[in-house]
């Protein structure tokens, strides 16, 4: 197939501690080897991509159907993230095309994306047709909001450790080090021993449970989070099916081996304190104010209402 007319780019320069920059830079390089055309959308704050992904899919002048034009994101979970939120019901239409840059990329390591710029933007120009994609979709009934998520979305533990992650010094530390995907390990040590278990309600497909005392509630759209953890091994974003694990409080030792568990092919699904399910709609009801976190974006801390279910995007890929 013929190369597209033009790649318009949205890059997180930041992301992945200046990763993005160097991506950007070297994709370019092969962009002007090809002779195609290039335009250049730097996201310089939180919430820019979402700005940046609107207009250019609005912009009647731009065709990214046909594959004439192409979006391309360049950055980590969270740009891709924002980006989606960008597009929204109105432009879910529209494939990207996506470099990841960050310092976790569980989407890209779910959807078996390589990190290598070369063979990512070969592999995105030989496709004939976008690939289908599941997403996340929520509704967040207390707020009227609605948003997406490429990989996951947290109530309890995960999101806790994600706040800390997003808010100390060890993700920049351990970015400058190359060890990035650590950052989630290294917070999540530091909060085992903070969280308390929080009442919750969650109905999948209609059929309620009821938690008194759960610990990490985590919707999953694939296999892995927090830089890699392959905490669902079971999820897929191509079976239009989204997977809820409820692990219930207890001891710290319990938890250090469920996390033993998790690294020993998905055995911790099969202990009696991992609640595992699959479904097509998925309503978690909490009234207590509990963190809250989607794509590692912490969301805040609140009492929740959500309705997700799957919904399909595309992607060359």
């Amino acid at each position: 197939m013929k190369n597209p007319t033009k790649i318009h780019i949205i890059v997180n320069e930041l992301s992945g501690s200046g990763n993005g920059k160097k991506v950007s830079i070297e994709l370019i390089k092969l962009l002007n080897k090809k002779d195609i055309l290039f335009s250049l959308n730097v996201s310089r704050y939180a919430g820019h991509t979402i700005c940046l992904a609107s207009t250019i899919s609005k912009n009647k002048t731009v065709d990214l159907i046909k594959k004439n034009h192409l979006l391309l994101i360049i950055g980590g979970d969270g740009t891709l993230h924002e980006a989606l939120i960008g597009l929204g019901e109105e432009q879910k239409h529209i494939p990207l095309a996506y470099i990841p840059a960050g310092s976790g990329n569980d989407f890209a390591k779910g959807l078996e994306i390589s990190k290598n710029v070369t063979e990512v933007l070969t592999k995105i120009l030989k496709s004939k047709e976008p690939k289908k994609i599941d997403i996340l979709h929520f509704y967040e009934h207390f707020s009227n909001e609605t948003g997406y998520a490429v990989n996951n979305i947290g109530v309890g533990f995960d999101a806790a450790t994600v706040k800390h992650a997003n808010l100390s010094s060890i993700k920049k530390k351990l970015n400058k080090i190359k060890m990035g995907s650590l950052t989630y390990l290294v917070s999540l040590i530091v909060v085992l021993t903070k969280q308390k278990g929080f009442p919750i309600e969650v109905k999948i497909d209609g059929v309620q449970f009821n938690f008194p005392s759960a610990f990490l509630v985590t919707v999953n759209n694939h296999p892995y989070f927090g830089g890699g953890i392959e905490i669902s091994p079971k999820a897929s974003p191509y079976d239009n099916y989204i997977d809820l694990i409820v692990l219930e409080k207890v001891s710290i030792s319990k938890i250090i081996f469920l996390f033993i568990l998790m690294l020993s092919n998905g055995r911790h699904l099969k202990h009696k304190d991992v609640h595992y399910f699959r479904g097509s709609h998925i309503h978690i009801l909490s009234n207590q104010s509990e963190d809250v976190q989607a794509d590692g974006e912490f969301s805040g801390n609140k009492s929740i209402n959500l309705s997700i279910q799957p919904s399909a995007r595309y992607f060359w890929i």
